[in-house]
Protein backbone atom coordinates (compact mmCIF):
# COMPACT_ATOMS: atom_id res chain seq x y z
CA UNK A 1 0.00 0.00 0.00
CA UNK A 2 1.36 3.43 -0.95
CA UNK A 3 2.28 6.05 1.59
CA UNK A 4 -0.41 8.27 0.13
CA UNK A 5 -3.16 5.68 0.82
CA UNK A 6 -2.03 5.16 4.42
CA UNK A 7 -2.05 8.87 5.02
CA UNK A 8 -5.65 9.16 3.74
CA UNK A 9 -6.86 6.40 6.07
CA UNK A 10 -5.19 7.99 9.07
CA UNK A 11 -6.77 11.37 8.38
CA UNK A 12 -10.22 9.80 8.00
CA UNK A 13 -9.93 7.94 11.35
CA UNK A 14 -8.73 11.03 13.13
CA UNK A 15 -11.82 12.94 11.99
CA UNK A 16 -14.33 10.22 13.02
CA UNK A 17 -14.84 11.38 16.65
CA UNK A 18 -15.69 14.87 15.53
CA UNK A 19 -18.15 13.53 13.03
CA UNK A 20 -19.80 11.25 15.63
CA UNK A 21 -20.24 14.18 18.00
CA UNK A 22 -22.37 15.90 15.39
CA UNK A 23 -24.86 12.97 15.27
CA UNK A 24 -28.18 13.28 17.24
CA UNK A 25 -27.86 11.87 20.79
CA UNK A 26 -29.83 8.67 21.57
CA UNK A 27 -31.67 9.25 24.88
CA UNK A 28 -33.84 6.88 26.92
CA UNK A 29 -37.57 7.55 26.41
CA UNK A 30 -39.13 9.66 29.19
CA UNK A 31 -40.85 7.63 31.93
CA UNK A 32 -44.53 7.00 31.35
CA UNK A 33 -46.79 9.13 33.51
CA UNK A 34 -48.28 7.37 36.52
CA UNK A 35 -51.65 5.88 35.59
CA UNK A 36 -54.65 7.78 36.87
CA UNK A 37 -57.02 5.48 38.76
CA UNK A 38 -60.50 5.41 37.22
CA UNK A 39 -63.54 3.90 38.96
CA UNK A 40 -65.44 3.08 35.77
CA UNK A 41 -66.48 -0.57 35.57
CA UNK A 42 -68.56 -3.37 37.05
CA UNK A 43 -67.88 -4.64 40.57
CA UNK A 44 -68.91 -7.60 42.70
CA UNK A 45 -68.21 -8.04 46.39
CA UNK A 46 -68.87 -9.20 49.94
CA UNK A 47 -69.89 -7.31 53.08
CA UNK A 48 -70.63 -7.85 56.74
CA UNK A 49 -71.87 -5.55 59.49
CA UNK A 50 -73.95 -4.89 62.59
CA UNK A 51 -77.11 -2.88 63.10
CA UNK A 52 -80.19 -2.36 65.21
CA UNK A 53 -83.48 -0.59 65.83
CA UNK A 54 -86.18 0.07 68.42
CA UNK A 55 -89.19 -2.07 67.46
CA UNK A 56 -92.77 -1.66 68.65
CA UNK A 57 -95.93 -3.79 68.45
CA UNK A 58 -99.62 -3.56 69.40
CA UNK A 59 -101.94 -6.43 70.34
CA UNK A 60 -105.71 -6.33 70.89
CA UNK A 61 -107.92 -9.22 72.13
CA UNK A 62 -111.63 -9.38 73.10
CA UNK A 63 -114.69 -11.57 73.57
CA UNK A 64 -118.30 -10.72 74.53
CA UNK A 65 -118.04 -12.01 78.12
CA UNK A 66 -114.61 -10.87 79.28
CA UNK A 67 -114.37 -7.62 77.35
CA UNK A 68 -111.12 -6.60 75.72
CA UNK A 69 -107.44 -6.06 76.44
CA UNK A 70 -104.85 -4.07 74.52
CA UNK A 71 -101.05 -4.14 74.88
CA UNK A 72 -98.34 -1.89 73.37
CA UNK A 73 -94.68 -2.91 73.61
CA UNK A 74 -91.27 -1.41 72.72
CA UNK A 75 -88.09 -3.47 72.50
CA UNK A 76 -84.48 -2.83 71.50
CA UNK A 77 -83.26 -4.91 68.56
CA UNK A 78 -79.80 -5.61 67.13
CA UNK A 79 -77.83 -8.23 65.24
CA UNK A 80 -75.38 -9.24 62.51
CA UNK A 81 -75.97 -9.29 58.78
CA UNK A 82 -73.85 -10.60 55.89
CA UNK A 83 -74.22 -10.64 52.13
CA UNK A 84 -72.93 -9.52 48.78
CA UNK A 85 -73.33 -6.74 46.22
CA UNK A 86 -72.98 -6.11 42.48
CA UNK A 87 -72.90 -2.76 40.72
CA UNK A 88 -71.56 -0.49 38.03
CA UNK A 89 -69.81 2.90 38.32
CA UNK A 90 -68.97 5.50 35.67
CA UNK A 91 -66.42 8.22 36.32
CA UNK A 92 -66.93 11.53 34.52
CA UNK A 93 -64.07 13.72 33.32
CA UNK A 94 -64.58 16.14 36.26
CA UNK A 95 -64.06 13.36 38.85
CA UNK A 96 -67.74 12.80 39.68
CA UNK A 97 -68.61 9.10 39.89
CA UNK A 98 -72.18 7.93 39.25
CA UNK A 99 -73.33 4.37 39.68
CA UNK A 100 -75.93 1.84 40.70
CA UNK A 101 -75.62 -1.05 43.14
CA UNK A 102 -77.80 -3.91 44.34
CA UNK A 103 -77.14 -6.05 47.42
CA UNK A 104 -78.73 -9.02 49.17
CA UNK A 105 -78.24 -9.76 52.90
CA UNK A 106 -79.00 -12.50 55.40
CA UNK A 107 -79.90 -10.79 58.68
CA UNK A 108 -80.08 -11.59 62.38
CA UNK A 109 -81.30 -8.09 63.36
CA UNK A 110 -84.10 -8.73 65.85
CA UNK A 111 -85.60 -7.80 69.18
CA UNK A 112 -86.27 -10.49 71.76
CA UNK A 113 -87.87 -10.48 75.20
CA UNK A 114 -88.30 -13.50 77.46
CA UNK A 115 -89.69 -13.27 80.99
CA UNK A 116 -90.72 -15.95 83.49
CA UNK A 117 -92.27 -15.17 86.88
CA UNK A 118 -92.90 -17.77 89.61
CA UNK A 119 -94.92 -16.99 92.78
CA UNK A 120 -95.23 -19.03 96.00
CA UNK A 121 -98.73 -18.21 97.27
CA UNK A 122 -100.70 -19.24 95.37
CA UNK A 123 -98.27 -21.35 93.35
CA UNK A 124 -98.56 -19.72 89.91
CA UNK A 125 -96.30 -18.78 87.04
CA UNK A 126 -96.40 -16.43 84.07
CA UNK A 127 -94.40 -16.59 80.85
CA UNK A 128 -93.78 -14.24 77.92
CA UNK A 129 -91.69 -14.69 74.77
CA UNK A 130 -91.89 -12.05 72.03
CA UNK A 131 -89.63 -11.17 69.10
CA UNK A 132 -89.46 -9.16 65.88
CA UNK A 133 -86.93 -10.03 63.19
CA UNK A 134 -85.51 -8.77 59.92
CA UNK A 135 -84.91 -12.18 58.29
CA UNK A 136 -83.28 -10.91 55.10
CA UNK A 137 -83.13 -7.69 53.13
CA UNK A 138 -81.80 -6.22 49.94
CA UNK A 139 -81.43 -2.79 48.37
CA UNK A 140 -81.11 -1.35 44.87
CA UNK A 141 -79.56 2.10 45.12
CA UNK A 142 -78.09 4.91 43.06
CA UNK A 143 -74.61 6.13 44.08
CA UNK A 144 -72.96 9.51 43.60
CA UNK A 145 -69.42 10.29 44.69
CA UNK A 146 -66.25 12.17 43.88
CA UNK A 147 -62.94 10.48 43.08
CA UNK A 148 -59.79 11.53 44.95
CA UNK A 149 -57.70 9.05 43.01
CA UNK A 150 -57.88 5.83 45.04
CA UNK A 151 -60.46 7.27 47.47
CA UNK A 152 -64.16 7.49 46.60
CA UNK A 153 -66.49 9.05 49.20
CA UNK A 154 -70.13 8.71 48.16
CA UNK A 155 -73.78 9.03 49.13
CA UNK A 156 -76.38 6.45 48.18
CA UNK A 157 -80.13 5.90 48.27
CA UNK A 158 -82.91 3.87 46.69
CA UNK A 159 -85.43 1.09 47.18
CA UNK A 160 -85.21 -1.54 49.93
CA UNK A 161 -87.03 -4.85 50.30
CA UNK A 162 -86.96 -7.60 52.89
CA UNK A 163 -88.79 -10.15 54.98
CA UNK A 164 -89.84 -9.19 58.49
CA UNK A 165 -91.47 -11.43 61.06
CA UNK A 166 -93.07 -11.06 64.49
CA UNK A 167 -94.19 -13.62 67.04
CA UNK A 168 -95.44 -13.63 70.60
CA UNK A 169 -96.64 -16.09 73.23
CA UNK A 170 -97.86 -15.09 76.68
CA UNK A 171 -99.25 -17.24 79.49
CA UNK A 172 -100.82 -15.40 82.45
CA UNK A 173 -101.53 -16.71 85.93
CA UNK A 174 -105.29 -16.28 85.37
CA UNK A 175 -105.12 -18.98 82.67
CA UNK A 176 -105.12 -16.76 79.59
CA UNK A 177 -102.74 -17.92 76.85
CA UNK A 178 -102.38 -15.63 73.86
CA UNK A 179 -100.30 -15.98 70.70
CA UNK A 180 -99.78 -14.54 67.23
CA UNK A 181 -97.34 -14.92 64.34
CA UNK A 182 -96.70 -13.17 61.01
CA UNK A 183 -94.06 -13.18 58.27
CA UNK A 184 -94.27 -10.78 55.33
CA UNK A 185 -92.06 -9.43 52.52
CA UNK A 186 -92.34 -5.65 52.20
CA UNK A 187 -90.82 -2.83 50.16
CA UNK A 188 -89.40 0.42 51.61
CA UNK A 189 -86.35 2.62 51.13
CA UNK A 190 -82.71 2.98 52.17
CA UNK A 191 -80.14 5.79 52.27
CA UNK A 192 -76.58 6.18 53.49
CA UNK A 193 -72.98 7.17 52.82
CA UNK A 194 -69.62 5.47 52.60
CA UNK A 195 -66.02 5.40 51.42
CA UNK A 196 -64.39 3.07 48.87
CA UNK A 197 -60.59 2.65 48.94
CA UNK A 198 -58.77 1.07 45.99
CA UNK A 199 -56.22 -1.45 47.31
CA UNK A 200 -55.07 -2.39 43.82
CA UNK A 201 -56.20 -1.92 40.25
CA UNK A 202 -59.03 -4.39 40.83
CA UNK A 203 -59.62 -4.78 44.59
CA UNK A 204 -61.20 -2.13 46.83
CA UNK A 205 -62.31 -2.00 50.46
CA UNK A 206 -65.41 -0.25 51.77
CA UNK A 207 -66.83 1.26 54.96
CA UNK A 208 -70.52 2.23 54.85
CA UNK A 209 -73.44 3.45 56.97
CA UNK A 210 -76.96 2.57 55.80
CA UNK A 211 -80.41 3.47 57.15
CA UNK A 212 -83.19 1.08 56.10
CA UNK A 213 -86.94 1.47 56.57
CA UNK A 214 -89.55 -1.22 55.87
CA UNK A 215 -93.28 -1.39 56.74
CA UNK A 216 -94.32 -3.55 59.68
CA UNK A 217 -96.42 -6.71 59.66
CA UNK A 218 -99.91 -7.57 60.91
CA UNK A 219 -101.86 -10.79 61.51
CA UNK A 220 -104.65 -12.32 63.61
CA UNK A 221 -104.05 -13.12 67.30
CA UNK A 222 -105.93 -15.47 69.60
CA UNK A 223 -106.35 -15.82 73.35
CA UNK A 224 -107.32 -19.11 75.03
CA UNK A 225 -109.09 -19.00 78.40
CA UNK A 226 -109.92 -21.75 80.94
CA UNK A 227 -113.11 -23.67 80.03
CA UNK A 228 -115.97 -22.95 79.80
CA UNK A 229 -114.97 -19.36 78.96
CA UNK A 230 -114.90 -18.57 75.25
CA UNK A 231 -111.60 -17.71 73.51
CA UNK A 232 -110.55 -14.16 72.76
CA UNK A 233 -109.97 -13.08 69.17
CA UNK A 234 -108.07 -10.09 67.87
CA UNK A 235 -105.04 -8.97 65.92
CA UNK A 236 -101.53 -7.60 66.32
CA UNK A 237 -99.39 -5.28 64.25
CA UNK A 238 -95.84 -3.95 64.37
CA UNK A 239 -94.49 -0.51 63.65
CA UNK A 240 -91.91 0.41 61.01
CA UNK A 241 -88.69 -1.57 60.82
CA UNK A 242 -86.14 1.29 61.01
CA UNK A 243 -82.62 -0.12 61.14
CA UNK A 244 -79.28 1.70 61.45
CA UNK A 245 -76.41 -0.37 60.04
CA UNK A 246 -72.61 -0.11 59.87
CA UNK A 247 -70.80 -2.46 57.49
CA UNK A 248 -67.48 -3.11 55.81
CA UNK A 249 -66.70 -5.05 52.68
CA UNK A 250 -64.50 -5.85 49.69
CA UNK A 251 -65.22 -5.33 45.97
CA UNK A 252 -63.58 -6.81 42.88
CA UNK A 253 -63.83 -4.48 39.88
CA UNK A 254 -63.79 -6.11 36.46
CA UNK A 255 -64.73 -5.55 32.85
CA UNK A 256 -65.43 -9.15 31.92
CA UNK A 257 -65.13 -12.75 33.07
CA UNK A 258 -61.51 -12.89 31.87
CA UNK A 259 -60.62 -10.41 34.62
CA UNK A 260 -61.40 -13.05 37.22
CA UNK A 261 -58.17 -14.84 36.21
CA UNK A 262 -54.95 -14.20 38.21
CA UNK A 263 -54.13 -10.49 38.36
CA UNK A 264 -51.55 -8.95 36.01
CA UNK A 265 -50.31 -7.00 39.05
CA UNK A 266 -48.71 -10.12 40.50
CA UNK A 267 -51.66 -12.13 41.80
CA UNK A 268 -53.35 -12.30 45.17
CA UNK A 269 -50.18 -13.47 46.98
CA UNK A 270 -48.26 -10.42 45.77
CA UNK A 271 -51.09 -8.20 47.05
CA UNK A 272 -51.14 -9.90 50.46
CA UNK A 273 -47.37 -9.82 51.00
CA UNK A 274 -46.33 -6.60 49.30
CA UNK A 275 -43.77 -4.45 51.10
CA UNK A 276 -45.13 -1.58 53.25
CA UNK A 277 -45.32 1.80 51.56
CA UNK A 278 -44.83 3.61 54.88
CA UNK A 279 -43.53 3.05 58.39
CA UNK A 280 -46.34 2.76 61.01
CA UNK A 281 -44.00 3.62 63.89
CA UNK A 282 -45.19 6.55 66.00
CA UNK A 283 -47.84 7.97 68.29
CA UNK A 284 -51.34 8.58 66.98
CA UNK A 285 -54.73 9.93 68.08
CA UNK A 286 -58.15 9.62 66.48
CA UNK A 287 -61.92 9.39 66.63
CA UNK A 288 -64.39 6.58 65.89
CA UNK A 289 -68.09 5.75 65.69
CA UNK A 290 -70.10 2.56 65.19
CA UNK A 291 -72.82 0.25 66.49
CA UNK A 292 -72.91 -2.50 69.11
CA UNK A 293 -75.20 -4.97 70.79
CA UNK A 294 -75.65 -8.33 72.48
CA UNK A 295 -77.90 -10.03 75.04
CA UNK A 296 -78.28 -9.33 78.77
CA UNK A 297 -80.31 -11.23 81.36
CA UNK A 298 -81.44 -10.42 84.89
CA UNK A 299 -83.22 -11.76 87.96
CA UNK A 300 -85.49 -9.85 90.34
CA UNK A 301 -86.87 -11.35 93.59
CA UNK A 302 -89.43 -9.91 96.07
CA UNK A 303 -90.87 -11.21 99.31
CA UNK A 304 -93.09 -10.30 102.24
CA UNK A 305 -94.46 -12.54 105.03
CA UNK A 306 -97.30 -13.84 102.82
CA UNK A 307 -95.82 -13.97 99.31
CA UNK A 308 -92.55 -14.52 97.48
CA UNK A 309 -91.95 -14.33 93.75
CA UNK A 310 -89.07 -13.93 91.30
CA UNK A 311 -88.75 -12.95 87.66
CA UNK A 312 -86.11 -13.97 85.14
CA UNK A 313 -85.77 -11.82 81.97
CA UNK A 314 -83.55 -11.83 78.88
CA UNK A 315 -83.38 -9.00 76.35
CA UNK A 316 -81.29 -8.00 73.35
CA UNK A 317 -79.14 -4.89 73.57
CA UNK A 318 -78.17 -2.45 70.86
CA UNK A 319 -77.13 1.13 70.19
CA UNK A 320 -74.59 3.53 68.71
CA UNK A 321 -71.11 4.18 70.10
CA UNK A 322 -68.69 7.09 69.51
CA UNK A 323 -65.40 8.16 71.03
CA UNK A 324 -61.68 8.60 70.60
CA UNK A 325 -58.42 6.70 70.91
CA UNK A 326 -54.70 7.28 71.39
CA UNK A 327 -51.87 4.81 70.89
CA UNK A 328 -48.35 3.96 69.80
CA UNK A 329 -47.06 1.52 67.14
CA UNK A 330 -43.61 0.19 66.39
CA UNK A 331 -42.94 -1.45 63.02
CA UNK A 332 -40.13 -4.00 62.77
CA UNK A 333 -38.07 -4.84 59.71
CA UNK A 334 -40.06 -8.06 59.17
CA UNK A 335 -43.28 -5.99 58.72
CA UNK A 336 -44.64 -6.99 62.16
CA UNK A 337 -46.29 -4.06 63.98
CA UNK A 338 -46.63 -4.06 67.78
CA UNK A 339 -48.51 -1.40 69.67
CA UNK A 340 -50.76 -0.35 72.52
CA UNK A 341 -53.99 1.62 72.36
CA UNK A 342 -56.50 3.06 74.81
CA UNK A 343 -59.93 4.45 73.97
CA UNK A 344 -62.91 6.07 75.72
CA UNK A 345 -66.44 5.74 74.31
CA UNK A 346 -69.85 7.26 74.82
CA UNK A 347 -72.33 4.40 74.49
CA UNK A 348 -76.01 4.19 73.61
CA UNK A 349 -75.96 0.37 73.87
CA UNK A 350 -78.90 -0.72 75.99
CA UNK A 351 -81.56 -3.35 76.51
CA UNK A 352 -85.06 -1.92 76.71
CA UNK A 353 -88.44 -3.53 77.19
CA UNK A 354 -91.54 -1.45 77.81
CA UNK A 355 -95.08 -2.83 77.84
CA UNK A 356 -98.43 -1.23 78.68
CA UNK A 357 -101.60 -3.34 79.02
CA UNK A 358 -105.09 -1.85 79.48
CA UNK A 359 -108.07 -4.06 80.29
CA UNK A 360 -108.24 -7.66 81.37
CA UNK A 361 -108.30 -9.02 84.94
CA UNK A 362 -105.73 -6.54 86.32
CA UNK A 363 -107.11 -3.49 84.54
CA UNK A 364 -103.73 -1.81 84.02
CA UNK A 365 -100.19 -3.21 83.90
CA UNK A 366 -97.07 -1.18 83.04
CA UNK A 367 -93.49 -2.48 82.77
CA UNK A 368 -90.34 -0.49 81.95
CA UNK A 369 -86.96 -2.22 82.33
CA UNK A 370 -83.97 -0.49 80.68
CA UNK A 371 -80.40 -1.72 81.09
CA UNK A 372 -77.58 0.34 79.61
CA UNK A 373 -73.84 0.60 79.11
CA UNK A 374 -73.49 4.37 79.53
CA UNK A 375 -69.80 4.52 78.61
CA UNK A 376 -66.88 2.18 78.24
CA UNK A 377 -63.18 2.19 77.52
CA UNK A 378 -60.45 -0.31 76.70
CA UNK A 379 -56.67 -0.54 77.03
CA UNK A 380 -55.31 -3.10 74.58
CA UNK A 381 -52.18 -4.54 73.03
CA UNK A 382 -52.12 -4.75 69.22
CA UNK A 383 -50.14 -7.05 66.92
CA UNK A 384 -50.35 -6.63 63.18
CA UNK A 385 -48.76 -7.21 59.79
CA UNK A 386 -48.03 -4.25 57.50
CA UNK A 387 -48.37 -4.55 53.72
CA UNK A 388 -48.69 -1.84 51.14
CA UNK A 389 -50.64 1.04 52.65
CA UNK A 390 -52.47 -1.08 55.25
CA UNK A 391 -51.92 -3.03 58.45
CA UNK A 392 -54.05 -5.98 59.59
CA UNK A 393 -54.09 -6.59 63.35
CA UNK A 394 -55.50 -8.49 66.30
CA UNK A 395 -56.06 -6.81 69.65
CA UNK A 396 -57.00 -7.62 73.23
CA UNK A 397 -56.80 -6.35 76.80
CA UNK A 398 -58.75 -4.78 79.64
CA UNK A 399 -62.20 -3.18 79.42
CA UNK A 400 -64.09 -0.96 81.86
CA UNK A 401 -67.37 0.96 81.80
CA UNK A 402 -70.52 2.02 83.60
CA UNK A 403 -73.44 -0.41 83.61
CA UNK A 404 -76.77 1.02 84.72
CA UNK A 405 -80.02 -0.86 85.26
CA UNK A 406 -83.45 0.17 86.46
CA UNK A 407 -86.92 -1.24 86.45
CA UNK A 408 -90.45 -0.24 87.33
CA UNK A 409 -93.65 -2.26 87.22
CA UNK A 410 -97.22 -1.38 88.13
CA UNK A 411 -99.39 -4.50 88.56
CA UNK A 412 -101.65 -4.05 91.55
CA UNK A 413 -98.62 -2.62 93.36
CA UNK A 414 -95.52 -0.62 92.46
CA UNK A 415 -92.21 -2.48 92.18
CA UNK A 416 -88.95 -0.66 91.50
CA UNK A 417 -85.17 -0.95 91.70
CA UNK A 418 -82.13 0.70 90.13
CA UNK A 419 -78.36 0.76 90.28
CA UNK A 420 -75.26 1.88 88.39
CA UNK A 421 -71.71 0.58 88.76
CA UNK A 422 -68.36 1.06 87.07
CA UNK A 423 -67.36 -2.48 86.16
CA UNK A 424 -64.28 -4.16 84.74
CA UNK A 425 -63.80 -6.94 82.23
CA UNK A 426 -61.94 -7.85 79.06
CA UNK A 427 -62.04 -7.34 75.30
CA UNK A 428 -60.68 -8.97 72.13
CA UNK A 429 -61.03 -8.09 68.48
CA UNK A 430 -59.42 -7.44 65.13
CA UNK A 431 -59.28 -4.77 62.47
CA UNK A 432 -57.55 -3.18 59.54
CA UNK A 433 -56.08 0.28 59.09
CA UNK A 434 -55.40 1.95 55.73
CA UNK A 435 -53.15 4.99 55.20
CA UNK A 436 -54.98 7.73 53.31
CA UNK A 437 -51.90 9.99 53.51
CA UNK A 438 -48.54 9.76 55.28
CA UNK A 439 -50.22 10.82 58.55
CA UNK A 440 -53.98 10.16 58.15
CA UNK A 441 -55.42 6.63 58.21
CA UNK A 442 -58.87 5.02 58.15
CA UNK A 443 -59.65 2.19 60.58
CA UNK A 444 -62.38 -0.49 60.58
CA UNK A 445 -62.55 -2.62 63.75
CA UNK A 446 -64.56 -5.29 65.57
CA UNK A 447 -64.42 -5.62 69.38
CA UNK A 448 -66.09 -8.06 71.76
CA UNK A 449 -66.47 -6.36 75.17
CA UNK A 450 -67.45 -8.27 78.31
CA UNK A 451 -68.18 -6.41 81.59
CA UNK A 452 -69.47 -7.68 84.92
CA UNK A 453 -73.16 -7.17 85.69
CA UNK A 454 -74.67 -5.15 88.52
CA UNK A 455 -76.93 -5.87 91.52
CA UNK A 456 -78.77 -3.93 94.14
CA UNK A 457 -81.88 -3.69 96.34
CA UNK A 458 -85.44 -3.57 95.01
CA UNK A 459 -88.68 -2.48 96.69
CA UNK A 460 -92.39 -3.03 96.33
CA UNK A 461 -95.20 -0.84 97.64
CA UNK A 462 -98.78 -2.15 97.74
CA UNK A 463 -101.23 -3.46 100.34
CA UNK A 464 -98.11 -4.81 102.04
CA UNK A 465 -94.49 -3.74 101.46
CA UNK A 466 -92.07 -5.99 99.58
CA UNK A 467 -88.32 -6.19 99.96
CA UNK A 468 -86.10 -7.72 97.31
CA UNK A 469 -83.06 -7.51 95.09
CA UNK A 470 -82.07 -7.55 91.45
CA UNK A 471 -78.98 -8.69 89.55
CA UNK A 472 -77.91 -8.86 85.93
CA UNK A 473 -75.64 -11.23 84.08
CA UNK A 474 -72.49 -10.10 82.29
CA UNK A 475 -73.01 -7.21 79.88
CA UNK A 476 -71.47 -8.47 76.62
CA UNK A 477 -71.37 -6.32 73.50
CA UNK A 478 -70.29 -6.83 69.89
CA UNK A 479 -68.94 -3.49 68.63
CA UNK A 480 -68.35 -2.68 64.94
CA UNK A 481 -66.78 0.75 64.45
CA UNK A 482 -65.04 2.92 61.88
CA UNK A 483 -62.50 5.62 62.75
CA UNK A 484 -59.77 8.01 61.65
CA UNK A 485 -56.25 8.24 63.12
CA UNK A 486 -53.69 11.03 62.81
CA UNK A 487 -50.14 9.74 63.16
CA UNK A 488 -47.59 12.22 64.53
CA UNK A 489 -44.23 12.38 62.80
CA UNK A 490 -45.16 9.89 60.08
CA UNK A 491 -42.18 8.44 58.23
CA UNK A 492 -41.66 7.02 54.78
CA UNK A 493 -39.92 3.63 54.68
CA UNK A 494 -36.14 3.57 54.61
CA UNK A 495 -34.74 3.43 51.08
CA UNK A 496 -33.72 0.00 49.77
CA UNK A 497 -29.98 -0.14 48.95
CA UNK A 498 -29.09 -2.62 46.22
CA UNK A 499 -26.12 -4.87 46.95
CA UNK A 500 -24.01 -6.47 44.25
Amino acid sequence: MSKKSLLSIAVAMAGFPAFAADLPARKEPPPAPAPVFVWTGFHIGYNRGYGGAVLDASVGLANPLLGGTATRTFDQGSGWFVGGQVGYDYQLANGVVLGVESDMQWSDIKSSHQATTAASNPLVATYANTSQSLEWFGTTRARAGYSFGRLLPYVTGGVAYGETSASGVQALAAGLISSGYARQTNVGWAAGAGLDIALSGRLSARAEYLYLQLPGVSAPAIGLTPPPLPPLAGSFSTGLMQAHMVRGGLNYRFGGLSDLMPSTEGGIMALLFQKPSLDWTGFYAGVNAGYGGGVVDGVTAFANPGLAFSTYVSNRTGGAVAGGQVGYNHQFANQIVLGVETDAQWSGVRAWHQATTIGGPNGFVFTDTPNAMNWFGTTRARIGYARGSSVLYATGGAAYGEIATSGAQVAGALFTGSGARTQFGWTVGSGTEYALTRNLSLKAEYLYVSLSGVNGPAFGAGPAPFLGSFSTGRFTTNVTRIGLNWRFGGQEPAPVVAKY
